[in-house]
């Protein structure tokens, strides 16, 4: 597999991202990447609800609670 190069413009930097996740994708089984994706996005949601969290917490010590 091709390793990832870097573009000249934003936009070719995520035309690369897209080719190259794409050829990892055929390259490996579908349990392989499929787990890595599972775990990326959990890994979003819990950071996004610990950031909703620390936010309502910050609201509420500035009684700006909703």
């Amino acid at each position: 597999m091709e390793k990832l190069k870097p573009g000249k413009t934003n936009a070719e930097d995520r035309m690369n991202m897209v080719r190259y996740w794409a050829a990892y994708v055929r390259a490996h089984p579908d349990k392989v990447w499929s787990r890595q994706q599972a775990m990326l996005i959990n890994a979003q949601l819990k950071s996004a609800r610990k950031d909703a969290q620390a936010a309502k917490a910050y609201l509420k010590r500035k009684g700006l609670a909703i």
